[in-house]
């Protein structure tokens, strides 16, 4: 694993809450992508890259999703494949393994509802702490993590939540990370689009969302306006 195994997120925390995925409708084949301005698609070919996608995997098997693509900004990626720096500013675009035997707008609704009033579960930041444990495999340690909750939405189409992450990483300074995602859907099922950026100050969430938004509104294009 790479450097920070990623911790689970409040994206996962919506789907388990929400979690009506008993159809037996099948999933939805076909996601349209593109590199969003300044990213680069990780090479599975090149051993700096592998180990990224690897831990990204990890993450996203938590909540049942698997990844569909995985950029990381491409100067940061250029660095970490001539000297093994840690890439923070990544991006990914997840897809759930199952699917909803509810209207998608409702399943987008209730679930963000959820993380609104409810936050995280007892059984919930159990498997946070799990999670923690097994991705980090020794070579970063997870210090404190901040949920942020919902910080906007579009009522039953894109629900966007956000946490605070500070870590140790090996061989590095301590850093703090920005998690952000954005839940929505393709048809009747759920897909996650997980952003990671350096945490500066309270600009940086700002920044941050306006990027994930941009993101979204070209996802949402390419696939049709999503649900």
């Amino acid at each position: 694993m790479r450097g920070l195994g990623y911790a689970v997120g409040g994206l996962f925390a919506m789907i388990l809450a929400v979690a009506y995925w008993e159809g037996a409708r099948p999933f939805v084949s076909i996601v349209k992508y593109s590199a969003p301005p300044g990213f680069c698609p990780f090479d599975n070919t090149n051993k700096v890259d592998a180990e990224y996608l690897d831990a990204m995997s990890n993450f996203a098997k938590v909540g049942g999703f698997s990844v569909v693509v995985a950029y990381a900004d491409c100067r940061e990626l250029a660095e970490a494949r001539k000297s093994g720096a840690f890439i923070s500013t990544k991006i990914g675009i997840l897809r759930w393994l199952r699917t909803t035997d509810r209207a998608p707008p409702q399943f987008i609704a209730e679930a963000c509802d959820y993380v609104k009033k409810s936050g995280f579960s007892d059984e919930q930041k159990a498997l946070m702490a799990r999670s923690i444990a097994e991705f980090s495999n020794g070579k970063s340690s997870l210090k404190s993590l901040l949920p942020l909750g919902v910080l906007d939405e579009v009522r039953g189409t894109v629900c966007y939540e956000a946490k605070l992450m500070k870590a140790r990483i090996a061989s590095n300074s301590d850093v703090t990370l920005l998690d952000m995602s954005a839940m929505t859907t393709l048809g009747n099922q759920p897909i996650g689009i997980h952003q990671w950026t350096n945490y500066r100050d309270e600009s940086s969430i700002a920044a941050a969302l306006a990027s994930l938004k941009a993101i979204y509104s070209d996802f949402a294009a390419l696939n049709g306006n999503a649900n």
